[in-house]
């Protein structure tokens, strides 16, 4: 039986703890959509700083939440590629992160407005997206490892 164990990093509340740190970033996102939601209404105009960030939120959260639950259950070889689907929603997110709430809205404060706050909120946005981006690598990194562990010791184990 091909079962890759659950690594031992993400059991229990250390587990728990990792999600909620990978969570905030994309809790902020959303509470800023949702701001804009009030201020700016309910047209599409403002797609991307309205809808995006809040449907893209639940999006990312669903995919965290639910790579985390197949992550801390022993798993097959072929929900591998389940993992890599379910790991592009938080990664994308925080692309969208850093590239429009970041970069872009740099650099309208920039050229457009001509705005030192909208460039701080630009970085801001940059840093937050980035943090989001990172703390996924790390569990991703600590499946993989455990993954490869895993399949190292599994050929000595199964030899009659």
């Amino acid at each position: 039986m091909n079962c890759f164990p659950v690594p031992p990093q993400l059991k229990g509340p250390k587990g728990h703890i990792l999600a909620a740190r990978i969570e905030v970033p994309i809790l902020a996102a959303m509470i800023y959509g949702v701001v804009e939601f009030v201020r700016l209404g309910w047209s599409q105009a403002h797609y991307l700083y309205t809808y995006a960030p809040v449907l893209g939120g639940i999006a990312a959260s669903a995919g965290l939440f639910t790579y985390f639950f197949v992550v801390s259950v022993e798993r097959k070889t072929s929900q591998k590629h389940l993992l890599l689907l379910l790991s592009l929603l938080p990664n994308l997110y925080a692309l969208y992160i850093m590239g429009v709430l970041g970069l872009y809205t740099i650099l309208e404060g920039v050229i457009g407005e001509d705005s030192v706050w909208s460039m701080i909120g630009g970085v801001l946005w940059v840093f937050v997206g980035f943090h989001l981006m990172y703390r996924f690598y790390l569990v991703t990194e600590i499946v993989r490892r455990c993954d490869e562990k895993a399949a190292l010791t599994r050929p000595a184990t199964d030899v009659p």
